[in-house]
């Protein structure tokens, strides 16, 4: 028998398969708001008055780039997992993937 689309289409997606992909929207929204969500971190930041004497005197505390980075790689390593992996680990990447986001823009309020 040869694969007919029309029929592919009414076929009921299983509730797992759905949870998957639902599971696999949310992190593409996390990351897609993520760059956004720095930006307004350090916009905020920049719009207090120790950031505003940060930038206007200097002496600011050096912000810590490779502890950043390391951050950034573990968030699109995450997001690989939950794009990539078998159905039982995207709820742990996807939840490891918010905390690391989450980390970040904290870093990013912490350092002016």
């Amino acid at each position: 028998m040869s694969w007919n689309p029309e029929l592919a289409l009414l076929a009921p997606e299983s509730p797992a398969d759905a949870a998957s992909r639902r599971i696999r929207r949310n992190a593409g929204i996390a990351a897609l708001l993520f760059l956004p969500a720095l930006v307004a971190a350090k916009v905020f930041l920049l719009s207090t008055e120790v950031g505003t004497r940060c930038v206007m005197r200097g002496g600011c505390r050096p912000f810590p780039g490779e502890v950043f980075l390391a951050l950034l790689a573990g968030v699109v390593a995450s997001f690989v997992v939950v794009q990539a992996a078998p159905r039982r680990f995207q709820k742990g990447a996807l939840a490891a993937q918010s905390a690391l986001e989450a980390l970040a823009v904290l870093m990013v309020l912490a350092y002016p």
